[in-house]
C-alpha cells in the first residue's frame, strides 16, 4: 500500500490556475523560475527555485514579487504586497490565495481572491 501511495505522489502536482476574481476585478498571477536567468514559467507549486517571482496583473497595477524564503510557505512578496498559495495556518489554499496589501502606516488590506466562477469545478 505504501508504494501505491508513493507512486501516487509523483503523478500529483500542484497547478494553481493564473486567474482570479480579487475583489471582484479579474487578476492574473503569473509565476517564472529564474534561478538560470531563463526566466521560465512554471504551474507547478512545487517546482517553485530559488529566483522565483510572480508578476501579478490587477486592475491598474501590475506586480513583481519575489519568492518568500520563510519555511513552510508558498508565497511571494516585497514587504508590501504578498501573493501567498500555502502558509503555516491554513496549509493550502491555491483556489483561494491570500493577496494583503500593507499601507504607509502600518494597516494590512485583505483583498478576497477566489477562482473565476467558470473555472470551479
Amino acid at each position: 500500500m505504501n508504494i501505491i501511495s508513493l507512486l501516487l505522489t509523483l503523478f500529483i502536482t500542484i497547478t494553481p490556475s493564473p486567474n482570479f476574481d480579487c475583489d471582484s476585478d479579474p487578476l492574473t498571477a503569473t509565476i517564472r523560475n529564474n534561478l538560470n536567468g531563463d526566466f521560465v514559467i512554471t504551474t507547478d507549486l512545487e517546482k517553485i527555485d530559488k529566483g522565483a517571482f510572480v508578476v501579478i496583473d490587477w486592475k491598474d497595477i501590475t506586480l513583481m514579487l519575489p519568492v518568500s524564503f520563510k519555511k513552510g510557505a508558498i508565497s511571494f512578496t516585497d514587504k508590501k504586497w504578498l501573493w501567498s498559495y500555502q502558509d503555516n495556518e491554513n496549509g493550502l489554499h491555491e483556489n483561494n490565495p491570500r493577496f494583503a496589501q500593507r499601507l504607509a502606516n502600518g494597516r494590512i488590506i485583505e483583498h478576497e481572491c477566489k477562482l473565476p466562477t467558470a473555472e470551479i469545478t
